[in-house]
């Protein structure tokens, strides 16, 4: 009987020793992987082909086809006075997009050449939402 306890008392401690060896060695890398620094995951977001159809019928001066995607008069405006500033305009490089919901957020940025022969970099954002586009106005300088 004596013998049967001990044997029973050490397969009792061993099964508790496993047990308590399995919780701790699958809760330590558990806890440390997510109290760990994550790299931070950035998501793509695909040009919006709205802001492109715009960005290019803005700078061809295209009024017909910036009547079709809703621009505002002042844009059709901005465009007509953007064609006479400037000797060329490169094709725009779309920069990135950030993506609201149904709203899309699209950077451009362009290389321009002036009639004087100087160079210049241009840069403009597109929000499009529902078929239509339109440009949004660089921020203002913060006065001192």
């Amino acid at each position: 009987m004596r013998r049967r306890r001990s044997i029973v008392r050490w397969i009792t401690s061993a099964v508790t020793t496993l047990a308590v060896g399995a919780l701790l060695g699958f809760l330590v890398p558990t806890i440390i992987s997510d109290l760990s620094a994550k790299p931070e995951i950035e998501a793509v977001v695909a040009e919006s082909p709205v802001a492109r159809e715009f960005i290019t019928a803005f700078i061809a001066d295209d009024q017909a086809r910036l009547t079709s995607l809703g621009s505002p008069t002042d844009v059709r405006a901005r465009a007509t006075k953007f064609k006479s500033e400037f000797a060329r305009v490169d094709p725009p490089i779309h920069l990135g997009s950030y993506n609201l919901g149904t709203v899309t957020l699209d950077a451009y940025a362009a290389h321009v050449l002036l009639p004087d022969g100087s160079e210049d970099l241009l840069s403009w954002r597109v929000l499009s939402a529902g078929g239509r586009a339109t440009l949004l106005p660089p921020p203002t300088p913060i006065e001192p």
